[in-house]
């Protein structure tokens, strides 16, 4: 050893001491500053103060993770670019960034990878001038290599070696398939020296990140109170404790103090009723740009499993860090009132892309019991305040279960009553007690519309023909989880098919049927959805003697909490516990997907038309 030590002196004799300054050589977020050019101009820590931490983890670390889950659009995959490009220059690997799909990934080279890194002179002379070295998906240097992946493809989960993996927004992997595994069985031909970065938004409760998360250090941006000082984590709002809601969190004016005469929301007024209630003063901290930017130069992230994995290293911030403050209020009370109109997607995507929170769906629609809901009315009562009246009809071999349900929208908040039901022997009887109601039945004449539907699923053919001779549509339950229309939105009904209904026999004329198809599973979740609805009278009501055979047929689907057998996660799923008795729950289904043809369940159109017409 003293032979050793005596080289060591004599090898470094007369060479400088090297200073901190050369020292931060290696420091990512230091190379970032001397290297990388992004929109606004050179890379400066200090635009980016909730990076530094996870982005110096993810350097540092060997043989193990580093997450960071944070909301959406904001610096997560910038990140794990940064990390790539710095990882390249000094210790250049096998590595690879995934994204979910082939097309995200070809989208995500085109528009944010190749032009970094065409803009980094310290990685483009790196790159000898072969044509094979550069290509949208793989990008070679003398001692590495970086490759553009899909995760949704077998293949590129189970492949060649690598040793540096990022895997953007993993919360979207298909759920109980053990994806993140798969591709971290490439590594393990470093069994000491691989690193996996995981930037997402919120996971789902119980998937695999989730798991993940539950055994890391789980370190959650804190800032200094402005009025007592102490750290504090941005949080929406505390939970529930006894009943009452904990003060702290976000808060603002009462819904008549920020709204116009018209009932529209006046933005300057939210603005300034706009304020955070420290959790453990009470202290007032108002919104500005300015002063969110200030309390994060002085924010850190403090780790709150303390028997975390260090190998686990994770890292938690939300938008209230760095979105305009009115604007996430603004997407709350969007998302509350989708909520209220059935649809659970708002919320789900304020929880998972603004607070990065885990998403349980669980803790929004009751499993355990089928709640009350008697209107105090009978069957055959009119609704003054009903906006449209649907007859939704299930098919037999040789009868037709149908029923009526009124909908409408009072101050803003989805309502529906039932108003008849029955079960016909003949089409004659359904049309009699549409006509009763005064239930559109005109078919694809637009200026007449149609709100009768016949389930298709049972005798197409014969169904098609029904549809065309009395000026009905029909509807036809899938699998599928939703559709896309023109708009680009996603719903739980298919665009209009316009279908022959002679088609196959043989008949010389042609006459047209509308037909749409629908997610039984997307129908089924809203109805259970509005039917939890309480503020503080129930949403979803049915007549006081609407009868045993309606009670027991509406309730014949339950929806129950399963776990998966590979990894023990919850989901929910349906079960029918009456298979020969569900006709009037099928007629409900259906009328959810009108309503939201209607637009007034679900994602809507923001001219909410009606397509019910159609």
């Amino acid at each position: 050893m003293r032979h050793l030590a005596g080289f060591c002196r004599r090898l470094l004799k007369g060479r400088p001491v090297v200073n901190l300054l050369e020292l931060e050589i290696q420091d990512p977020v230091a190379w970032c500053e001397r290297n990388i050019t992004l929109d606004y101009g050179q890379f400066d820590r200090n635009n980016h103060p909730l990076m530094v931490e996870p982005m110096r983890a993810a350097a540092k670390i060997r043989g193990g993770t580093v997450g960071l889950l944070g909301s959406v659009q904001h610096i997560k995959t910038l990140t794990a670019q940064l990390l790539h490009l710095y990882k390249a220059q000094t210790s250049p690997c096998r590595a690879a960034h995934y994204d979910l799909t082939k097309e995200a990934i070809a989208e995500f080279s085109d528009d944010k990878f190749t032009p970094l890194i065409d803009n980094t002179t310290a990685i483009t002379r790196l790159i000898p001038e072969q044509g094979y070295r550069r290509g949208k998906f793989y990008t070679g240097m003398p001692y590495g290599f970086i490759r553009l992946l899909s995760a949704r493809i077998l293949a590129n989960r189970n492949s060649k070696t690598l040793k540096f993996i990022s895997m953007d927004e993993s919360w979207a992997y298909e759920e109980g398939e053990g994806w993140i595994e798969q591709v971290h069985d490439r590594q393990a031909s470093y069994p000491w020296s691989w690193s996996m970065f995981l930037p997402s938004s919120g996971q789902t409760e119980g998937s695999e990140l989730d798991v993940l998360w539950k055994k890391s250090t789980q370190k959650i941006w804190h800032i200094k109170c402005d009025c007592c000082g102490e750290e504090i984590p941005y949080v929406w709002s505390l939970p529930t404790k006894d009943g009452q809601i904990p003060r702290g969190g976000m808060r603002w004016g009462d819904d008549e103090s920020i709204r116009n005469d018209d009932g529209t929301i006046n933005k300057e007024r939210l603005t300034d009723s706009i304020y955070y209630e420290c959790q453990k003063c009470h202290g007032k901290m108002p919104w500005s740009a300015g002063r969110v930017a200030k309390r994060n130069i002085d924010g850190r992230y403090v780790q709150q499993n303390k028997d975390g994995d260090p190998k686990i290293d994770f890292y938690n911030y939300n938008a209230i860090a760095h979105f305009p403050w009115p604007d996430l209020v603004m997407l709350w009370k969007d998302a509350s009132a989708e909520r209220q109109r059935g649809s659970l997607t708002g919320i789900e995507n304020f929880i998972r892309k603004r607070l990065a929170e885990p998403w349980d769906e669980k803790k929004y629609v009751s499993t355990d019991k089928v709640p009350e809901a008697c209107g105090g009315y009978k069957r055959g009562d009119s609704w003054p305040d009903a906006k449209f009246l649907f007859c939704t009809v299930d098919v037999q071999q040789d009868h037709y279960y149908w029923r009526i349900r009124a909908w409408g929208m009072i101050d803003g908040k989805l309502q529906t009553r039932g108003i008849d039901w029955g079960k016909a022997l003949s089409t004659g009887e359904i049309k009699d007690v549409c006509d009763k109601w005064n239930i559109p039945q005109g078919g694809l004449d637009r200026e007449v519309g149609c709100r009768v539907f016949l389930d298709g699923n049972y005798n197409t053919a014969q169904v098609r023909r029904i549809c065309a001779e009395n000026g009905w549509m029909m509807l036809r339950g899938d699998e599928k989880k939703q559709f896309r229309h023109k708009d680009g939105l996603y719903r739980m009904y298919s665009p209009i098919q316009y279908v022959d209904a002679w088609e196959g026999t043989g008949a010389g004329n042609q006459l047209f049927v509308g037909q749409f198809w629908f997610s039984k599973l997307e129908a089924k979740n809203a109805l259970a959805l509005i039917r939890s609805i309480r503020d503080p009278e129930p949403a979803w009501t049915y007549e006081d003697d609407a009868g045993p055979v309606y009670e027991k047929q509406i309730n014949a689907w339950a929806r129950i909490v399963r776990q998966r057998k590979t990894d023990g996660s919850e989901f929910y799923d349906w079960i029918n516990r009456s298979p020969h008795d569900d006709h009037l729950a099928d007629c409900e289904f259906m009328q959810v997907v009108c309503a939201s043809m209607a637009g007034l369940v679900g994602v809507t159109n923001q001219d909410n038309t009606d397509k019910s017409k159609y």
